[in-house]
């Protein structure tokens, strides 16, 4: 990313931050899905599933958003693909929420209220991404985005002292079980 970059407000990657992030933790697994929304250049809106049925929007803003090309071709494709696989089968295509795109994030949890038609009140919550990973259907693995260039305050997770700056594995690695101590 451009260590120079000046917003769409003229704000700076602090000023961008300090706005987006609160906490800051990770990483979180969580399954994108197609059908993402872009407002402009500087916001993409994603659904997701954390822990398989929570349903999620992750919200890539500012300046990760001009990176979120890669992401985007690879929810495209991957629902290509599933619709190939159907039609070769003469089946109907899945529908978007049983294809999934498994991505590392870390970043910062947010939740919004809003109406449902009824009238009912609804919580929303939305995950705030500052990195991300991902492997590709090639199964190459990709890596965007930085820590917010803010201070924030850690989350309560574990953090991972495996990961360096720009190390978010696309794929969970293996735990090794602590030597017992005796």
């Amino acid at each position: 990313m451009n260590k120079n970059f000046i917003g769409r407000l003229g704000e700076t990657p602090e000023q961008e931050d300090r706005d987006l992030f609160r906490t800051y933790g990770g990483p979180i697994r969580v399954e994108i899905v197609p059908g993402f929304h872009r407002s402009g250049k500087y916001l993409f809106l994603a659904r997701a599933f954390f822990q398989q049925d929570k349903e999620i929007v992750t919200l890539f803003s500012g300046r990760r958003a001009l990176d979120t090309g890669p992401l985007a071709q690879t929810l495209q494709a991957l629902e290509s693909l599933a619709a190939q696989r159907a039609a070769a089968e003469r089946r109907p295509a899945p529908p978007k929420d049983a294809i999934r795109l498994p991505v590392q994030i870390k970043g910062a949890w947010q939740h919004q209220y809003y109406a449902d038609d009824d009238g009912e009140e609804v919580k929303i919550f939305q995950l705030v991404v500052a990195r991300w990973g991902f492997t590709d259907l090639q199964g190459q693995s990709h890596q965007f985005g930085e820590s917010p260039a803010c201070d924030v305050k850690s989350s309560r997770r574990v953090k991972s002292r495996m990961l360096q700056p720009r190390e978010i594995d696309a794929l969970p690695r293996e735990r090794h079980p602590r030597p017992a101590e005796g």
